[in-house]
């Protein structure tokens, strides 16, 4: 299992920032590997990465938690790999804080060394998209900072 989890300061309002966190539909406009989140109905969506070797990489998740405007939770229930995770905003003086955890298991065989062969490094890929999160909320570069788990 993958596991990563970091956290950026963004110059946002914790209303517009959790405005656009929650709406799966963004996750492509700051995520490396997404290429497309579809909203199913009102608590499913499905994800579609660009995964190893030019294989997409699919499931559909269901909303765990959704507690505006500071929590969002998220599972796998069907697709090639299980996954979990969550996002947090919080108030951090005249910005906010987001936090971003995600677990992942690829899938067995082949498929699944080359996925780890690309996602070798969640950490890295995880702060790498939160900084891009924090330029696209705050309108510049900001830095981001994780949590090895």
């Amino acid at each position: 299992m993958y596991v990563a989890e970091a956290s950026v300061r963004v110059e946002a309002s914790v209303q517009e920032a959790w405005a656009f966190v929650s709406n799966y539909q963004n996750f492509d406009r700051f995520m490396s590997n997404v290429r497309e989140v579809r909203k199913l109905d009102e608590n499913t969506s499905e994800w579609h990465l660009a995964g190893p070797l030019g294989i997409p990489v699919s499931w559909k998740a269901v909303t765990k938690t959704f507690e505006p405007p500071s929590t969002l939770a998220w599972e796998s229930v069907e697709g090639s790999i299980k996954t979990r995770g969550f996002i947090t905003v919080r108030p951090e003086g005249t910005g906010s804080r987001i936090t971003v955890h995600v677990e992942y298991d690829p899938p067995g065989g082949a498929i699944g060394e080359a996925f780890a062969s690309v996602f070798k490094d969640p950490q890295k890929m995880l702060e790498h998209d939160l900084e891009k999160l924090g330029a696209l909320l705050s309108g510049h570069p900001v830095e981001a900072r994780g949590k090895t788990t």
